[in-house]
């Protein structure tokens, strides 16, 4: 059902019903009543879809070997092992729970289960820190507003979705008082997408919310397991020059290091300070 798919993908009835409806035009899925409820309708793949699902499972297999020569078969392997008993001990492959193979399974299916589950719970660890409006789709918008802001168009066109849907997501955030607009110094035609100090703040409240999550994974695969695969999977990122546009890992993950250890020297109020003035490029007098 459709509510069921929108519950796990964590996002409201309406998107999924809109993501729906392109699928189905596309002749991917179809709609059919629902034979335990009368007044419902269950969505299924078409024989468009299950030939479209067989030649990814080809092109996820072909990946993950490419991935493989990246780091090694046996070390791809042991990684696969890792993420397979993560993925159990969080309660996120149930489907598989009861088999009794010990093969590892299929790489695109681990990380999609894995990544899914750390974006709702990076949401929910987030969320407790007084920011209860939270929504999965804001991170297009939050992620994507530099030091010199954001632009909408250009956030539109990097997730390939409409203006007027990223629009609507900077509205609320705005209302929430994440962000403000301002005239584009460049186009006054456009405006451009800064933070507000409460936007900085929960900037700096899902930095710790990706610490606390990390202590729990280790929690459940052991500091050494931990250690291992997030080696290997940096390994495989940084191979992928995914960081390319932006700051390389190596450069990122030491510029996160040397700010937790100016925020431990300097105490809350000076770095909030010095945050502002390398956001906004501002003194504070």
């Amino acid at each position: 059902r459709l509510t069921d798919i929108a519950e796990k993908l964590g996002i409201s009835r309406q998107a999924a019903n809109q993501i729906a409806n392109q699928i189905e035009k596309a002749g991917y899925i179809s709609r059919r009543a629902d034979p335990a409820d009368g007044r419902a309708k269950l969505i299924v793949t078409t024989a468009r879809g299950r030939k479209l699902m067989e030649q990814g499972a080809i092109e996820a297999l072909r990946l993950q070997n490419e991935l493989g020569e990246i780091v090694g078969k046996q070390q791809l392997k042991t990684v696969m092992s890792l993420l397979t008993e993560l993925n159990k001990r969080l309660g996120i492959l149930h489907a598989y729970s009861n088999s009794s193979s010990n093969q590892p399974l299929p790489l695109a299916i681990l990380l999609a289960r894995l990544a899914d589950f750390i974006s709702s719970r990076l949401q929910q660890l987030t969320m407790e820190k007084s920011h209860h409006n939270l929504k999965r789709s804001f991170g297009q918008v939050l992620i994507s507003i530099g030091p010199t802001g954001g632009r909408i168009q250009q956030i539109a066109d990097k997730y390939d979705v409409s203006k007027q849907g990223i629009s609507a997501i900077s509205f609320e955030l705005e209302e929430l008082g994440y962000i403000k607009r301002y005239p584009d110094p460049t186009d006054a035609r456009h405006v451009v997408l800064r933070f507000t100090e409460k936007g900085k703040q929960l900037l700096v409240d899902s930095v710790n919310s990706v610490d606390q999550l990390e202590a729990e994974l280790i929690n459940h695969l052991s500091a050494k397991k931990f250690k291992q695969l997030k080696n290997t999977i940096t390994t495989i990122y940084r191979s992928l020059s995914l960081d390319e546009a932006t700051l390389g890992r190596a450069q990122m993950e030491d510029l996160l290091a040397r700010t937790r250890q100016l925020y431990r020297e300097l105490g809350e109020e000076q770095a909030k300070t010095l945050g502002h003035m390398l956001v906004t490029g501002e003194s504070i007098q």
